[in-house]
């Protein structure tokens, strides 16, 4: 079973069957030929960002609850006062009064006229 787990990981070199060779110097071989098969650091380092983005994801979205309450805590009509306040309605209408009295005696006057070219 050892001969054919060494063969599919591609290590069935003889120099690893031979008993004199310590544990550790295959397991050293082994890790370095998976690492450059399948570039361990590359992936490890991947998944480190994936776990930041998991994280920075949930902490989002806890302030998008605490923006959630916020919204439900406004009160509307202070709201309403507070923009009513800094509009100034009553300018406004002045100015749409002045504007209705410059114009009162003019008539809107359109031709449309076909022109050949």
């Amino acid at each position: 079973m050892k001969n054919l787990i060494l063969k599919w990981l591609g290590l069935d070199d003889p120099l690893l069957q031979y008993p004199q060779r310590d544990a550790s110097d295959i397991e050293d071989m082994i890790r370095k030929y998976l690492a450059q098969a399948y570039d361990l650091d590359g992936i490890a380092s991947k998944t480190d960002d994936m776990d930041y983005l998991t994280q920075d994801l949930e902490s989002r979205g806890n302030r998008w609850d605490d923006m959630a309450d916020k919204i439900e805590d406004i009160d509307m009509e202070d709201l309403l006062s507070d923009l009513e306040a800094k509009l100034d309605l009553d300018k406004i209408q002045e100015l749409d009064d002045r504007l209705t009295e410059l114009l009162a005696g003019y008539k809107l006057d359109v031709k449309l006229t076909q022109e050949n070219f």
